[in-house]
């Protein structure tokens, strides 16, 4: 019976303790997109969290090797990281609210920096039309045909955070065009940076760059009376706007200068059975798709 006593005693006064330290208190904005609530200094049982930029009072006094700081939630004590809050000053009411748990099953919360990549990735499908450039029309003109634009089906992966502006995203195109007396295609891989100018939730505004590469570009012209093979690389960069960017389904269109220079393309006999060379593809791409979160 004594010794329930003296365990009761204990937890009174470190309980008095702890409360006596967040009284002596300090006002601190939550700067994390989700800054998790534990219930013990040793950070083993999360019970929630607080969302970015909200205020809540924190104690002064450090724990865990200065790592953590105690914090009241709906009477009880528990424990926020330092790392995930900065501490502001403010007058000791302004502003200030008692925090609430807003989500208890906090498995997607609570995770380490290499869990990260897990989330916010999405698949991008596209269409978009290439005009292809004067040197594509001036090999067109030698062969008596009439240009058409090339067409570009592009499926990526990207992976977007809706709180941080910088995303990127891979996958592959198949570039295509078919006319009267010729036809090219080829399968590029593809990489792109983008960076968010305008950041909302429902709408964002890009600037993106990107590389490509493809190890068969094929010329052909005729039904096959002509067939050649090389390699294909180059760049494109522009602009993309989406709709619903952060969604299951959304919806995004853009339009960016795209050049793909050609090699090792052997040259094709126009209608004067000269020589001709095709030696790069450039020019604008419109294009719009749909992306799908995952």
């Amino acid at each position: 019976m004594n010794s329930i006593i003296k365990n009761l005693f204990r937890i009174t006064i470190a309980f008095v303790i702890s409360m006596i330290c967040v009284q002596a208190a300090q006002i601190a904005v939550v700067s994390v997109p989700k800054a998790v609530i534990f219930s013990d200094q040793n950070l083993t049982t999360p019970l929630g969290y607080i969302a970015y930029g909200k205020k809540v009072r924190v104690g002064e006094v450090e724990r865990k090797d200065g790592t953590v700081l105690p914090i009241v939630i709906s009477g009880r004590i528990a424990y926020i990281q330092i790392k995930d809050i900065s501490i502001k000053s403010f007058n000791e009411e302004e502003g200030y609210k008692n925090p609430k748990i807003t989500e208890h099953d906090v498995a997607l919360t609570f995770q380490t920096d290499q869990d990260k990549l897990s989330e916010n990735n999405f698949a991008s499908l596209s269409l978009g039309s290439f005009s292809g450039g004067n040197e594509w029309k001036s090999i067109s003109d030698s062969s008596n045909d009439d240009v058409s634009n090339f067409k570009i089906f592009s499926l990526h992966m990207e992976h977007r955070n809706p709180i941080q502006r910088v995303s990127w995203g891979f996958g592959l195109s198949y570039i295509s065009v078919t006319q009267s007396e010729l036809k090219a295609k080829t399968l590029t891989i593809d990489g792109n940076l983008y960076y968010a100018l305008f950041h909302f939730h429902y709408l964002t505004i890009e600037g993106f760059g990107g590389l490509s590469f493809s190890g068969d570009f094929q010329l052909i012209q005729g039904d096959d009376v002509q067939k050649t093979k090389g390699i294909a690389y180059g760049y494109n960069f522009g602009g993309i706007a989406r709709v619903l960017p952060y969604s299951k389904l959304g919806f995004f269109a853009g339009v960016a200068l795209k050049k793909l220079i050609i090699k090792d393309l052997e040259p094709i006999e126009d209608a004067n059975e000269n020589d001709v060379y095709l030696n790069s593809l450039s020019g604008v791409n419109i294009f719009a798709g749909v992306s799908y979160k995952f």
